[in-house]
């Protein structure tokens, strides 16, 4: 976009008050309709292109990290639905068309979570609703802090484990690509954040709707209370409802749900009740967030095993690629390859064969190679174990312990669905994890010290057969070989290490057969164990225990998966208007619904207020309101292109002009307008959106107003509301071009704005990595 483009930008007449652009950016790849969103927090905002790609930007063009869109991650027919931050703005969630819902962290765009349904027909998400409580200090429910040295359980509850254990280590990059831990931000956020007093205790609420009528409900990050039918929630609502738009007010004490019937086309509004917030209180908050920071632990440990899986393998590997070869070759002379070493040990002089080996296969590079491989992976295995496995089990049984206090604390443990004798079993197997890990660290230490010596001889043995002997030359000092230790190694580990069957084996005996015989696996691993005694490896022990915490964990899921309630639904429209907004606020402490919807000549503007009781925990629509906004300005000029709430105060609207017109961005004041409240929601012959076309156009005041040059044609806009830095992104209708703008700062002649000539490294058509190593939360 030339410069002369820039001026007639911002050169419209104003009737009142007009916008600063600040910014204007030109993406390498056009983004895709309706996925743009502000961060409620920072000022950042996130853009899918049409590729499947997500960019994060800065309020000045700058891009802090890009996701690609990769066929090998997902399949390629696989796009993005929805989005959604998370009111803090530290994280942002997608959902996609085949149905799962993937969490990343704003910092460095690394994805923390992937929730997908436990059901397998869990379609496109149609929706993804995130709300909190953030206004709020205390949990629902939760009594006022008081400190107190009294052992109570709120007390232990209370205690924070991060403060009492070391901080768990980032992952080496063994642990694979798509490890979420090693990453520094990534770890401290998810598992070594130290919660603060009067922090952390904020509930957040998931909801996640798909096109079949299903609804998935998420709590603190990752607690997945489980998959409904929506219409399983309410008697009035028919199977073939789904989810359109999720809001709620500031305590989550109400929900509000958009929801599109399929079969009559009709779109309605409802209040939902998520009775177990007030229900479980405080003690809802600890049993979520103990079990987030569980599947948080065990997602760590899996990485864990995975990193120690791969430095095995690849030193290993290179060890019995060596070996494989002199074995092969001896065995075609009738010998056997410990026999070769056997009888270079013993007498110092290698078979014709084995000098062979030693001088034109292995070689001095060779051996050097395969000692450096060899040390530095006993030595990344034995330090694996040690700052990561082992101090994230301690942390599980601190965990675990606090889960079985709140199970046996009766009062407090059944209404959750909590029983303590699951959370025995998860210590169970933890502990047997523990020992496993200490039995895999003494025989690393032992083969660790056999090869130390094997590796001294043989590199002894090399330098003596490349040594040209000469009469006069003082005889080489003795090397001090370990002779035990070598004769040990050979016979012992030099055709296969002690340490394979830590790993996962096709063969062997599985966890299910040991506790099929009531077995218990703590005493399974502590037992003394034969030489040919072999038992399940890291990695099914893994697994074992994950599956039993999803076990344990799916009874309070189904206890609150029962305290849902959606009220008597209103209809606002007869037909899908494909355009809409909601809001919820709090008028003297009552929640009110706000919602927002193109009227039906395409300039005006219906509005729709939901004066919502509660009664007994459970909510209803008590008074319905709407009115028509006619903005004379526009008529016969433009079409209403798109709108949002700003805030609980402000609107804005997007006018794409036509015959010639300009099109138009301009705000109104929602307290300013009029309600007819006339309307009878009982008369299901027509819809509020139906009643409301049919009064009398209100006219308002506009409170800030931009006009277009006729050449710039807009297409959609996002904005962050938030207080004291309310800002804006109108995006052009060639989704390449896009223009921030500030909505509290008025023209001055000096718009601000500038071309962005430099793409920081933008990705071509083909896609890019997660880049620019830059931490979002630098820049507010």
């Amino acid at each position: 976009m030339g410069g002369s483009e820039n001026e007639s930008v911002g050169s419209g007449q104003l009737s009142t008050r007009g916008f600063r652009i600040h910014y204007r950016k030109t993406l390498p790849i056009a983004a895709r309709p309706g996925l743009a969103a502000w961060s409620p927090q920072l000022d950042l905002i996130v853009i899918v292109t049409s590729n499947e790609n997500i960019l994060l930007y800065r309020m000045n063009g700058q891009r802090v990290w890009g996701v690609a869109h990769r066929k090998e991650k997902l399949a390629s027919d696989v796009r993005v639905e929805r989005m959604q931050w998370r009111p803090d703005g530290k994280m942002l969630a997608l959902g996609y068309s085949d149905g799962s819902t993937r969490i990343y962290d704003v910092n460095n765009g690394k994805q923390i979570h992937r929730i997908t349904s436990e059901v397998s027909n869990f379609g496109k998400v149609t929706c993804v609703g995130w709300v909190d409580n953030h206004s709020d200090s205390r949990s629902p429910g939760q009594a006022s802090e008081t400190k107190s040295t009294e052992c109570t359980p709120q007390a232990l509850f209370d205690m924070d484990i991060g403060q009492m254990l070391p901080r768990l280590s980032v992952l080496p990059s063994s642990a694979g690509n798509e490890s979420t831990f090693t990453s520094k931000v990534t770890l401290d956020a998810l598992i070594n954040s130290v919660t603060k007093t009067g922090e952390g205790k904020n509930l957040d609420v998931l909801l996640i709707g798909e096109e079949d009528g299903k609804i998935l409900l998420n709590v603190f990050d990752s607690f997945l209370i489980g998959t409904m039918d929506l219409s399983s929630l309410s008697d009035r609502l028919r199977p073939s409802s789904r989810l359109l738009r999720h809001t709620a007010s500031p305590d989550l004490s109400t929900h509000s749900l958009l929801i599109e019937d399929v079969q009559s086309e009709n779109i309605l509004f409802a209040t939902m009740d998520i009775l177990f917030i007030q229900q479980f209180g405080q003690y809802l908050f600890q049993l979520a967030s103990t079990s987030t920071r569980v599947q948080a632990l065990l997602r760590y440990i899996k990485e864990t095993v995975v990193a120690l899986e791969a430095e095995f393998k690849a030193m290993n590997d290179l060890a019995q690629r060596y070996v494989s070869i002199i074995d092969e070759d001896v065995k075609k002379q009738g010998s056997e390859v410990s026999l070769e070493f056997f009888e270079l040990l013993v007498t110092g002089v290698p078979s014709g064969i084995l000098k062979e080996w030693l001088v034109d296969v292995l070689t001095e590079r060779g051996q050097k190679r395969w000692e450096k491989s060899s040390m530095n992976g006993y030595e990344t295995l034995r330090r694996l174990v040690h700052e990561n496995l082992l101090p994230t089990c301690e942390r599980l049984i601190v965990l675990f312990c606090r889960l079985r206090g709140l199970a046996r604390w009766k009062e407090r443990g059944s209404p959750l669905g909590l029983d303590p004798d699951d959370f025995t079993r998860c210590l169970d197997v933890v502990s047997g994890l523990t020992v496993f890990a200490h039995e895999f660290l003494l025989k690393l230490n032992r083969e660790l010290e056999h090869y130390d010596a094997f590796a001294s001889w043989l590199r002894h043995t090399l330098d003596e057969l490349a040594t040209v002997i000469n009469i006069d030359d003082k005889p080489p000092e003795d090397p001090q070989i370990d002779t035990l230790r070598v004769s040990e190694y050979i016979s012992e580990y030099l055709k296969e290490s002690s340490l394979r069957h830590f790993f996962r084996s096709a063969k062997g005996p599985t966890i299910s057969e040991y506790k099929g015989k009531g077995e218990s696996i703590f005493e399974l691993y502590a037992r003394p164990k034969t030489k040919d005694t072999e038992f399940p490896g890291f990695f099914e022990l893994t697994e074992y225990l994950e599956d039993l915490c999803k076990t344990v964990f799916a009874k309070p899921q189904q206890a609150m998966r029962q305290q849902l309630r959606v009220g008597k639904p209103v209809v606002i429209s007869d037909h899908n208007k494909g355009m809409g907004d909601m809001r919820m606020v709090t008028k003297e402490g009552k929640p009110v619904g706000y919602l927002a919807f193109r009227g039906g000549d395409g300039n005006d503007l219906i509005l729709i207020r939901c004066d919502i009781s509660i009664v007994g925990g459970l909510s209803s629509v008590l008074k319905t309101g709407c009115a028509r906004v006619s903005l004379a300005a526009q008529e016969g000029k433009g079409s209403l292109i798109d709108f949002q709430f700003v805030d609980d105060e402000t609107i804005i609207l997007l006018f794409a002009g036509r015959d010639g017109h300009s099109s138009e961005m301009m705000t109104i004041a929602c307290n300013a307008i009029n309600y007819d409240e006339d309307y009878d929601p009982e008369d299901l012959a027509e819809s509020v959106c139906s009643y409301a076309d049919s009064l009398d156009g209100q006219s308002i005041d506009i409170v800030s107003r931009r006009v277009f040059d006729p050449g710039f044609t807009p297409s959609q806009l996002t904005v962050n509301g938030r207080k004291g830095r309310r800002v804006g992104c109108v995006v052009a209708e060639d989704r390449v071009t896009y223009l921030v703008f500030d909505i509290d700062q008025g023209e001055d002649g000096d718009d601000h704005d500038r071309d962005d000539d430099d793409d920081d490294d933008e990705e071509e058509d083909g896609g890019m990595a997660v880049d620019n190593g830059e931490d979002a939360s630098d820049y507010e």
